[in-house]
């Protein structure tokens, strides 16, 4: 039996912690109980896992990321009532709007391909640190990934909006890239936003991670991530505030770390 790694202590904490949380919401039992189950599991897996190889605890850093994008959800009642916050986020996205530009068809198709590269853009990064990096790299790549993570994902239940492109339809270029994406949220996704942008703080803190063992892979993968954040604003994906709070976290995250 091995210590807990620095991950792995974040991820214990942040499962007991929404566990504690989520017996003081307003849910149904049964919601609660789904809720509490699920992160009191989550908190005891990392004690548990010291148990197993080094490279095994390494990989366990994308179970954890998964179930703190999932459990969340759990506590969501009502995602298709308008809330004031997703009001907010409504005007806010108004505003920056205004600045935006009509882009052509293969600008649009462009930045809807950087968009679906957010579900490669981690693995790819994390597989490089792996191969690449020490044990101490993959450490601090799944430290700041999940503390980024966490810290968009855990205000799923108090912070509830939908997605731009449900609050405000989609927009009006249509492809097989935007099909695409379209289905892979609506079969891999709850449905709901995140905010700050979870895809674009993942992205931008294991960019920044990979940037110590190889400063081209790094600034490739810095270049994927202000795709995804460009994707997700034109394509309605996300609101404009959560894509910059999104980046913000991720390179807070990463630069601590």
């Amino acid at each position: 039996m091995h210590s807990l790694r620095p991950f792995e202590l974040i991820a214990a904490a942040f499962f007991g912690a929404f566990a504690v949380a989520a017996t003081a919401s307003r849910n149904s039992q049964a919601r609660r109980g789904r809720a509490v189950f699920c992160s009191v599991a989550l908190t005891v897996l990392p004690i548990a896992a010291t148990w197993l190889s080094s490279d095994l605890r390494a990989w366990s850093g994308n179970l954890y990321l998964a179930a703190g994008y999932w459990i969340p959800a759990l506590l969501v009642n009502t995602p298709e009532d308008a809330s004031r916050f997703e009001n907010w986020l409504v005007r806010s996205d108004a505003r920056w709007q205004r600045f935006a530009l009509a882009l052509p068809a293969w600008a649009t198709s462009i930045l809807e391909l950087s968009y679906l590269l957010c579900y490669v853009s981690l693995p790819t990064a994390f597989v490089f640190v792996w191969a690449m990096g020490t044990p101490a790299d993959v450490d601090r790549f799944w430290t700041a990934v999940l503390l980024s993570g966490f810290l968009c994902y855990g205000t799923l239940p108090w912070l509830t909006s939908r997605p731009p492109r449900i609050v405000r339809g989609a927009p009006p270029a249509e492809g097989r890239l935007r099909a695409l994406n379209q289905f892979v949220l609506t079969h891999m996704g709850h449905g709901l936003n995140t905010f700050p942008s979870g895809h674009v703080a993942l992205s931008v803190a294991a960019a920044v991670q990979v940037l110590p063992i190889s400063q081209p892979a790094g600034m490739a993968l810095l270049l994927v991530a202000f795709g995804i954040g460009a994707g997700a604003v034109a394509g309605r994906y996300h609101y404009s505030v959560d894509v910059v709070l999104g980046a913000a976290i991720g390179a807070a995250a990463a630069l601590l770390i």
